[in-house]
């Protein structure tokens, strides 16, 4: 989006819609992580990985990296935090969302997390135990950025409020890895 400030206000002035690289008619195209060592890159999908680049002068996509889908043991991991680098890896934050219909016949989700680590060459050679921030049913990672010994997660509970956590990069490693 372009934005603008007009009388202290944050106003939109244009929005592009990035168009999918091959399926014009795909679910869910609104978890794609974007891919902070490489711009106009994003995990489109995490497994079977793919990444894809996007040209803001032409408004185009393209399919950069599609990888087969193998089964991990978990559910459909969706987008949520940046992609960082991370050593020789590269590193997220995921979301797993476990669909339910409430008592009064309404939609309802659950949703968990893993960190998902991939080589260079965008094989997933990790996906961590999953686990929630705060037990609640709708929780959802928006980001994760290396700060000192630390990362620092964001991320939204309950669809109504917003966090940031602050873990030790030393434990998040152990997590994954041990």
């Amino acid at each position: 989006c372009e934005i603008q400030f007009v009388n202290n206000e944050v106003k939109q002035i244009s929005q592009f819609r990035i168009p999918t690289p091959v399926d014009k008619d795909s679910y869910c195209e609104k978890n794609w992580m974007p891919i902070t060592d490489m711009p106009f890159h994003y995990v489109k999908w995490t497994n079977g990985t793919e990444v894809v680049r996007v040209n803001p002068e032409t408004k185009t996509c393209e399919q950069v990296c599609l990888k087969n889908w193998k089964d991990f043991g978990c559910g459909d991991l969706r987008g949520g935090s940046q992609v960082i680098p991370v050593g020789e890896y590269r590193m997220c934050l995921t979301h797993e969302t476990y669909m339910t219909q409430s008592a009064a016949g309404r939609k309802d989700g659950v949703y968990r997390h893993r960190f998902v680590v991939w080589d260079e060459d965008w094989n997933i050679v990790k996906i961590s135990p999953q686990f929630s921030f705060m037990e609640a049913k709708i929780e959802f990672c928006c980001g994760i950025t290396p700060y000192q010994d630390d990362y620092l997660i964001t991320f939204g509970y309950q669809d109504n409020a917003a966090y940031l956590l602050r873990v030790p990069q030393k434990f998040v490693k152990e997590f994954i890895f041990e």
